[in-house]
């Protein structure tokens, strides 16, 4: 049998091609270099980040690299001295307190968002912005001795123009009086839309995708477009009450919260499992949902806030109470994957009897820290 050298180069060559052809087709995703993982990983949801990481060390690598945590919100409560009001940050359990100006002495939190608290006297029509963490004040026009607002919000932080202040009550039976501010209004702009929306005990407006959201008593759903002034009771199916639950107990203990767009009921009764809907407005419905996946939601009566990825002490597919009722004293959380509420005694907050109501959850600035 004959041998050449050029026949063994050309075997070796054979052979080299063969074991690259056979490791290429052996290659998993697990094989990818960390670059083209980690441009895989910045597209994904966080819920699927997550996932993604437990699959292998490198995996776990890129999505950690790309993955934003969120900062929770933090609580604040106002003593029953009302000069005074105390912040509490969840995520390292610290607790700070700060003298409430003398002109807002025996004011409520109406509503809370973007860092900023909507408040105003019992025994007055003069609502103010107040940001307690740069104690930066801005007063509203004199509402002119209209009592009985039922539904209140505002739409972003007044430091920006796109700013509105929404005001809603029934001013006369059959109708629904509207009253917006904006920064750099000298009174309120009023309008008045037949109506027999409102029937509100609380405070359930969520602003999102430029909509006022407002749920009233009996599930009833609106939308206020602030920039084209339109008022439209929508055709959305209200959430539907489960058996075993009274009309009473189906018509309190809601909150209602937005994520990116997305908004969420959420209804409790004392100590039972609390029921999750997400508003589907192209089927115009409500969705039950049996979890809420990645996301954390911080409720209290005056406000919601939710994240998605928040600080690891911090639970998601949970919901954080300020207390579940006004007999409890101690931060309530019910997890999904647990199925179960239990007591943060870690972080070492007591309310007292203080009442549900005057608890609040606000979101801090990056410098919170530095600011109180």
């Amino acid at each position: 049998m004959g041998f050449s050298f050029d026949s063994c180069i050309l075997s070796g060559s054979n052979m080299s091609m063969e074991i690259a052809k056979e490791k290429a087709e052996n290659q998993t995703w697990r094989d990818l270099p960390l670059e083209l993982l980690i441009s895989v990983m910045t597209n994904l949801e966080i819920e699927d980040n997550v996932r993604a990481s437990a699959v292998c060390k490198p995996w776990y690598e890129a999505a950690v690299s790309v993955r934003i945590t969120d900062q929770p919100p933090w609580l604040m409560y106002f003593p029953m001295s009302r000069n005074s009001y105390e912040f509490y940050n969840p995520s390292n359990s610290k607790r700070h307190t700060k003298e409430l100006p003398k002109s807002l002495a025996g004011s409520k939190v109406r509503y809370s968002k973007d860092g900023w608290l909507l408040m105003c006297k019992s025994i007055s029509t003069d609502f103010v912005l107040f940001n307690p963490f740069t104690m930066d004040l801005v007063v509203l026009p004199d509402l002119e001795l209209w009592h009985g607002y039922q539904l209140v919000g505002f739409s972003c932080a007044p430091t920006s123009s796109d700013c509105v202040v929404l005001i809603i009550k029934d001013y006369d039976p059959g109708h629904v009086t509207i009253r917006t501010w904006s920064p750099g209004e000298t009174t309120w702009t009023s309008m008045q839309v037949s109506s027999q929306f409102l029937d509100a005990k609380r405070n359930y407006v969520v602003f999102s995708n430029g909509l006022f959201y407002c749920l009233n008593l009996r599930n009833s759903l609106a939308g206020f477009d602030p920039s084209l002034r339109t008022w439209n009771v929508l055709d959305i199916s209200p959430p539907v009450c489960p058996d075993h639950i009274d009309d009473e107990s189906w018509y309190e203990g809601k909150f209602m919260v937005g994520y990116k767009g997305d908004v969420f009921l959420i209804c409790t009764f004392g100590n039972a499992e609390p029921l999750v809907f997400k508003l589907d407005l192209t089927l115009r419905v409500w969705v039950k949902k049996e979890n809420i996946g990645s996301l954390t939601i911080f409720g209290s009566i005056n406000s919601c806030e939710s994240r998605t990825y928040v600080h690891e002490g911090l639970l998601r597919d949970s919901i954080y109470f300020p207390k579940l009722c006004d007999n409890e004293n101690r931060c309530v959380t019910y997890s999904f994957d647990e199925g179960r509420y239990h007591p943060r005694r870690e972080h070492n907050v007591n309310w007292g009897k203080q009442p549900s109501s005057e608890n609040i959850w606000i979101e801090p600035p990056e410098n919170a820290l530095e600011l109180i």
